[in-house]
């Protein structure tokens, strides 16, 4: 039995959505780790003082592209990826997001806050329909 079309839709909307995530993320550590005052400066935010806690945010953030790209590769059989993406991406929005409307001119963390929630919006729109997918497949 053939998946359905709308099957065929969530999953390809899954992983492309995943995999952008995925290199966004990869992105954002090689730029934590690379060019921190760009970032900042570009972003309107404070920069925190010692390299070392960027360093190890964009170790972080690298191994957050590896559960993405994971993820995108094989969906069902990383559905645990899936769902801690999710989880994950909201949270972040979430907290940067608070952060931002919090004292101090943090202003800049709205836009990232908003990737995030965009990210486990789509992420968790394109999983739902998919969710029972994997029992069915076994």
């Amino acid at each position: 039995m053939s998946p359905s079309p709308n099957t065929t839709l969530y999953l390809r909307i899954l992983r492309v959505s995943l995999a952008v995530g995925g290199v966004y993320d990869l992105v954002l550590g090689a730029v934590l780790g690379l060019a921190p005052d760009f970032a900042f400066r570009l972003l309107g935010i404070p920069r925190p003082g010692e390299d070392f806690y960027l360093w190890l945010l964009a170790i972080l953030v690298f191994m957050a592209a590896g559960v993405y790209l994971l993820a995108a590769y094989d969906p069902m059989a990383y559905a645990g990826n899936v769902l801690l993406s999710i989880a994950a991406r909201t949270v972040a929005g979430a907290t940067l997001v608070y952060a931002a409307s919090g004292p101090g001119d943090l202003r800049g963390l709205y836009l990232l806050g908003a990737v995030d929630l965009v990210f486990a919006a789509v992420h968790a729109a394109s999983w739902w329909p998919l969710r029972n997918l994997r029992a069915q497949l076994l």
